[in-house]
């Protein structure tokens, strides 16, 4: 401790380089606008918490979903899906 019983002074530690900004995943969505945004409302929120996957935990009952995970996920279904129909 410092005199008079102030704490002592703190210092920022920083990486050497330029800070990289994280890449932008759109908005964080909730698994009702899920359902009802990019779903198109064809199936329930419990549908989405338990198949949807690269969810973000935030807590015990907090989960949200970036926009563009999802969108890429029902693009890899989509393209997956017909691949198989293309097969017969």
């Amino acid at each position: 401790m410092s005199p008079r019983g102030s704490p002592p002074e703190l210092h920022v530690l920083r990486p050497g380089g330029p800070l990289e900004t994280p890449p932008d995943r759109g908005r964080l969505l909730t698994a009702a606008q899920v359902a009802a945004d990019l779903l198109g409302g064809t199936v329930s929120p419990a549908w989405v918490r338990r198949h949807v996957p690269a969810k973000l935990v935030l807590g015990h009952s907090t989960v949200r979903w970036f926009e563009t995970d999802v969108r890429a996920w029902l693009e890899a279904r989509r393209t997956s899906a017909s691949g198989r129909m293309s097969s017969y």
